[in-house]
C-alpha cells in the first residue's frame, strides 16, 4: 500500500474522476443523516456545479487520494481565515472522501497526514455531530497526528478540531 496525494488541478483526468465519484460522496452524507447536503436531484444541481469553485478559486486546493497510483478518494483544502476557530486558522479541510470499498485500510489516515504535512500552519477540520463515524475518525487521526495537542469544540451542530500542523511549507505543485 503506497498512499499519495496529487494536486487535482494538474490533470483533467483527476477532475473528471472527482466529478464521477462526487455523487457517491454526497450519497454517503445523505445516508449518514448529516443533513448537510440534500440529494442532487432535489436541488437540480449537477456535480460539476458544486465542484466548479474547487478549480476556479485560487484559495482552494483539490487533491486526489491515490493508493498505488490508483484514485481512491479526494480532498479539498482551503486557505483562509475562519472566524469559528480564531483569526489564526490558515487551512480548512472542507471535503474528504475515500470510496467505501477502500475504507478501513488506513488509506484515509495516511492521506490526511500527507495533507497536514503539505501545509504548515493552523488547521480547522469539522464534521457534523450527527456523523459519529466521521467524528471518531477525525478524533483518532488528529489526536495521533498531534499527539493529543489539538482543540475541540462543539458549535452549530459541528465538532470543530483546530491544531497546528507539523508539516513543511505549502507547495503549489
Amino acid at each position: 500500500m503506497a498512499v499519495s496525494i496529487r494536486n487535482a488541478r494538474a490533470s483533467r483526468d483527476d477532475r473528471n474522476w472527482i466529478e464521477q465519484v462526487y455523487r457517491e460522496y454526497l450519497d454517503d452524507l445523505v445516508a449518514g443523516g448529516t443533513g448537510v447536503f440534500p440529494a442532487l436531484a432535489v436541488t437540480g444541481q449537477e456535480s460539476q456545479d458544486l465542484l466548479g469553485p474547487w478549480f476556479r478559486d485560487q484559495r482552494s486546493n483539490p487533491f486526489v487520494i491515490l493508493n498505488d497510483g490508483i484514485p481512491v478518494g479526494f480532498a479539498l483544502v482551503q486557505r483562509s481565515s475562519f472566524a469559528a476557530s480564531g483569526p489564526e486558522a490558515a487551512f480548512r479541510l472542507t471535503e474528504f472522501f475515500v470510496r467505501r470499498s477502500m475504507r478501513r485500510l488506513g488509506l484515509g489516515r495516511a492521506a490526511a497526514r500527507l495533507l497536514f504535512d503539505r501545509f504548515d500552519g493552523t488547521w480547522l477540520v469539522t464534521e457534523s455531530t450527527r456523523h459519529r463515524h466521521a467524528v471518531a475518525f477525525w478524533r483518532s487521526v488528529i489526536g495521533g497526528y498531534t499527539r493529543g495537542r489539538y482543540r475541540e469544540r462543539l458549535a452549530g451542530g459541528e465538532v470543530q478540531h483546530t491544531f497546528r500542523s507539523a508539516g513543511r511549507t505549502a507547495r503549489d505543485d
